[in-house]
């Protein structure tokens, strides 16, 4: 606590004076604003929060820290779900005013800040009918949804985010700012293109950017929970043939209390297919025989604007929400998988939890396992298992029914998962999920860019030579 106290009165000054940002300390009005991230059952308290406007500012914050001996978090979106953007009497480098998007129509490119949000990314390409694959909330942050692979509802068609990277700057430990790409420090460009934010700080983004139509075919359709065996089966089917233009998300959740939804089905429980399709010609015909079956409690999909497809899920995670997630992934609904995931979905405590199975496949799958550091390509399915409470006398039972789901597809699964979507992981699991190749090779790739492990607080890579 000395040290601690010994920072505010005297380093801080020196600090604060030397960035075009800003340091919050503690005793700052906007501290504890500034502090929270959005997993609202994140309580942390840095000792110092830098609010950087600039390359400049992130270097000489990172400097601070690497002499003071904190921890170090990096915060952009601030979406981890165990919080990895926010640490106990550490820095936080925080990123978000570094938020500039610029788009360049004729060459389909998109250059933007390492503090950007998916919406101002939208905001700025949509207009042009361009877009990439962000992510499933419109609060997602840019720097960490690409660093650790980059799903979303256009992935199938367009590939992850990683997969649409051009380049990046990248402030590593020793505070040199380095271009990675294809043809610059290729080794850094090959290991963050999954590698999460393990080896540097994301101060910008190149992203390849993909014409898209003013209006997308999309939505969501919502059965009745015993219908959800039969369901699966064939959805299963329906995922075989699935064409790449149509990406879709099997969920288990509680029907919202939105004006479009009939309200004798608010808060009902129930199976949900989300769809989105980039070419409703190809989408509609795919989709109906799903849509039949049933029939379905209510049926939400039509012509949607794609920043309205974005947005959907942003009611159910806000700002705050009080989540645990555990994950795997898997390759089909078998009988067993069916039958485990029915079972537990009808144990889930009522309120905000979920499960969320993301198809993955069509573009994702199109890329060379080995060319970028994403674990997964092969996979069928993302199964995750939300557990979400507002009142904290339900955390104990959200979370035991997160873990209670996690373990029973765990025997059925293929024992990894998508890290930008788990609680904090072991080492073991890490390997699994990259593969232990990949794996030793982004050990290595660390130990040349982060040999003391100053980028820790993420799924960490420890380096190894």
């Amino acid at each position: 606590m000395a040290q601690r106290a010994q920072l505010s009165k005297t380093a801080l000054v020196d600090l604060a004076e030397s960035m075009m940002g800003e340091g919050i300390t503690p005793e700052h009005a906007e501290y504890d604003a500034t502090r929270k991230v959005w997993n609202g059952d994140i309580d942390r308290r840095p000792a110092l929060i830098a609010r950087c406007a600039s390359v400049a500012d992130v270097q000489v914050a990172l400097a601070f820290a690497r002499k003071s001996g904190l921890p170090v978090a990096i915060r952009g979106g601030g979406h981890s779900f165990p919080g990895h953007s926010v640490v106990d009497d550490g820095i936080v480098i925080d990123l978000r005013q570094m938020n500039q998007v610029v788009v360049d129509p004729s060459g389909r490119r998109a250059t933007v800040g390492g503090g950007a949000v998916w919406s101002e990314v939208d905001g700025a390409t949509v207009p042009h009918g361009l877009a990439v694959t962000g992510g499933h909330v419109t609060h997602t942050g840019v720097g960490g949804l690409t660093l650790g692979g980059g799903v979303g509802h256009l992935m199938r068609s367009l590939g992850l985010t990683a997969d649409n990277l051009l380049s990046a700057e990248i402030v590593t430990a020793d505070g040199q700012v380095r271009k990675t790409s294809a043809t610059e420090n290729d080794d850094l460009f090959w290991a963050i293109r999954g590698g999460g934010g393990n080896f540097g700080i994301a101060t910008k983004f190149e992203l390849q950017l993909h014409p898209i139509g003013a209006l997308l075919f999309g939505g969501l359709v919502f059965y009745a929970p015993e219908k959800g065996p039969e369901l699966m089966r064939r959805y299963n089917d329906f995922c075989k043939n699935c064409p790449d233009q149509v990406t879709t998300i099997f969920a288990y959740l509680h029907a919202p209390p939105f004006p479009f939804v009939p309200e004798p089905l608010h808060f009902k429980p129930g199976y949900a297919v989300a769809a989105v399709g980039t070419d409703q010609a190809i989408a509609e015909p795919v989709l109906k025989p799903l849509r039949a079956f049933g029939p379905p409690l209510f049926d939400l999909i039509g012509p949607m604007p794609y920043p309205v497809i974005q947005g959907l899920f942003d009611p159910a995670f806000p700002p705050g929400t009080k989540a645990y997630i555990k994950s795997h992934y898997f390759e089909e609904y078998s009988a067993d998988v069916i039958a485990a995931v029915h079972a537990n979905t009808i144990t889930m405590p009522s309120g905000g939890s979920q499960m969320y199975n993301l198809q993955l496949g069509g573009a994702v799958a199109r890329v060379p396992e080995g060319a970028t550091a994403f674990g997964g390509r092969s996979a069928g399915f993302l199964g995750m298992f939300v557990g979400v409470w507002d009142d904290d006398s339900k955390k104990e039972a959200c979370v035991a029914w997160s873990r209670g789901f996690s373990d029973a597809l765990l025997p059925l699964s293929l024992g990894g998962t998508y890290l930008n979507l788990a609680d904090a992981e072991t080492e073991d699991r890490l390997a699994t999920s990259y593969g232990r190749e990949k794996f030793a090779k982004l050990a290595r790739i660390k130990a040349k860019y982060d040999p003391n492990n100053v980028f820790r607080l993420n799924q960490n890579i420890k380096p190894h030579g």
